[in-house]
């Protein structure tokens, strides 16, 4: 028997952090000198008390809540001018079918960029959008009578930055600390955790190659609560039978997550 592993760093903050908290109570409720990982547990626990700290500072700033609003609203009113101008190829005079065509070719190009990238790449890639928009593409614009909706994104652009720069001058006065980093070190000293819980099984003849998927145990097994630890005398492998439990929650929200990833892709391939 293994762990069920995942990528951690795939998850996002909240849900890394839900998935340290939910075994933080696990090694709590079974022993971490009872499991043999007393001393890596007890290396473990400050840095995922320094992450709820990090994750506390984001929950708490206001400017960072508006940074976001304000990136959701000029992704929704990207997404609402791509769908008019994508209707707009439909109208029956041929003059505005083919500045509607030119407009979707336009939009087609930097709708990756807008929707998908980074703040930073958003912004260049809108602030690009809006000068074709502006320039060669104007006249365009103007026959279609989209001219509000060009205004409206630029003045959600103005918005997004006025809020960054807010979030990086309230920033300013903070420690400097590197959530990613410390993401790194607990995801370090899990895989060593795990890695020890795994040897301990080999050693009593219980470990393998193969990962016990919950979905393949005995229906004796699924048992809540302590009756289900006390069906094999071995403590570390009721912790593994227990604990991949949980883990298999994570793994399907990433196989979720990567399955949507995939068929958004999908769409855009269909639409190239």
């Amino acid at each position: 028997m293994k762990i069920i592993r995942i990528k951690s760093r795939s998850l996002h903050n909240e849900e890394w952090f839900g998935f340290y908290t939910d075994f933080e109570k696990q090694v709590s409720h079974f022993g971490k000198e009872t499991l043999g990982i007393e001393e890596l547990f007890t290396r473990f626990i400050p840095l995922y008390d320094k992450a709820d700290k990090l994750l506390l500072v984001l929950r708490k700033s206001v400017y960072t809540k508006e940074m976001e609003e304000a990136d959701k609203r000029r992704d929704e009113l990207f997404q609402g001018f791509y769908g008019v101008v994508k209707s707009s190829q439909k109208q029956p005079d041929n003059a505005k079918q083919k500045a509607a065509l030119r407009l979707y070719n336009l939009l087609r190009g930097y709708k990756k960029s807008v929707l998908k990238g980074n703040y930073v790449e958003e912004s260049s890639a809108i602030y690009n959008l809006l000068q074709d928009l502006l320039g060669t593409y104007a006249a365009d614009v103007a026959l279609l009578a989209l001219t509000e909706w060009v205004t409206a994104i630029d003045r959600a652009e103005q918005d997004f930055l006025a809020s960054r720069t807010e979030r990086k001058e309230e920033s300013v006065a903070k420690p400097k600390e590197d959530l990613s980093q410390t993401r790194g070190q607990v995801d370090v000293l899990y895989n060593a955790m795990a890695n020890v819980l795994e040897a301990k099984l080999l050693a009593d003849g219980l470990g393998g190659d193969i990962v016990v998927d919950p979905d393949e145990l005995d229906d004796d097994m699924h048992e809540e609560g302590d009756e289900a630890h006390e069906l094999h005398g071995n403590v570390v492998y009721n912790f593994v039978i227990a604990w991949n439990e949980t883990v298999k929650k994570y793994r399907n929200l990433l196989q979720q997550r990567a399955g949507r990833r995939a068929k958004d892709n999908e769409s855009e391939a269909a639409e190239s």
